[in-house]
């Protein structure tokens, strides 16, 4: 029977890889131990170095939980009697290979100790569609101005819409976007929230395809339904450009003034004592009719 030949990203059982561990070193290879082949298992936290271990010895020898971190020494187990496993406590390298919130989606950090969460939300909002989200968690996500629904939500929109549909409220009565951001990241992790990676050289398109929206038929509305919900399209620009427009400023003078500055020289000989006792312009001034033809009276 024709052997496989292997990959880097070729899938080993168990008994293939103790085989590889054990063939791994040439006999004259250096050995920390005469005789028997050492193999450190290190990485990131939460990537399944304890869980390979058990796989490999076939029972729970050491302790595993989804929560990183959970190896706190340096731990050692023989295989068999040339190859001896060593367990090791995840290491947090410098963001070199990957960002903060890459680690955080594969679950090598805790969600719980997230400070900044909009990096993660803003990612994960770039890998699964809009219609998914709002699937998954029944709410609307508004679309901002300019914006289609093919393009994938800011994550202050997303937690906005789930935080009010669940009631995440803080006490000014703002929505509390960093509990709800830790509800989907959590959900992301345990694999709820389901995204495939695609391994090297296929399309992730062909490999993860996410459903369809189901969309019922919705029957054609009337003329008096189509006037009832009718929408003014006026625009947040059309607002602004009205109450930020430039007007004329007009000056709002208290009391009467009749006249301006008056040069004494030129007007001399004139009145210019003071205009407002200036009576003049009352006699003409509606008056009764009993007074108007008070001479017609009888004496």
């Amino acid at each position: 029977m024709e052997k496989k030949q292997r990959t880097p990203w070729s899938l080993l059982g168990r008994e293939e890889l103790i085989e590889l561990f054990s063939n791994i070193l040439g006999p004259d290879d250096h050995r920390m131990t005469s005789g028997v082949t050492t193999v450190g298992l290190v990485g990131y936290p939460n990537v399944g170095k304890s869980s390979s271990i058990n796989a490999l010895m076939a029972g729970k020898k050491v302790s595993v939980s989804a929560t990183p971190g959970k190896t706190k020494h340096f731990q050692t187990l023989f295989l068999t009697p040339e190859v001896l496993l060593c367990d090791c406590p995840g290491l947090v390298f410098p963001s070199l290979v990957a960002t903060k919130a890459d680690m955080v989606l594969n679950g090598i950090l805790p969600v719980d100790q997230l400070r900044d969460h909009v990096p993660s939300i803003g990612l994960l909002c770039q890998l699964i569609p809009r219609h998914v989200l709002e699937d998954r968690y029944s709410i609307m996500i508004c679309i901002a101005e300019g914006q289609s629904r093919d393009q994938p939500p800011t994550p202050e929109e997303f937690l906005n819409a789930l935080a009010y549909s669940r009631g995440y409220m803080t006490q000014n009565g703002q929505p509390d976007n960093p509990r709800a951001a830790r509800g989907v990241l959590k959900e992301f992790v345990t694999g709820r929230l389901l995204y495939c990676k695609a391994p090297p050289g296929i399309v992730q398109e062909e490999y993860h395809e996410f459903q369809m929206r189901r969309q019922k038929p919705v029957p054609v509305p009337t003329v008096q339904a189509q006037r009832a919900t009718r929408l003014n399209n006026v625009t947040s620009s059309d607002i602004d450009k009205v109450f930020f427009r430039t007007a004329p400023s007009k000056a709002h003078l208290q009391g009467v003034q009749k006249f301006g500055p008056i040069d004494t020289e030129s007007v001399s000989g004139e009145k210019t004592g003071k205009p407002w006792k200036d009576h003049s312009a009352k006699r003409n001034k509606r008056e009764k009719l009993r007074r108007v033809y008070r001479h017609l009276d009888l004496v």
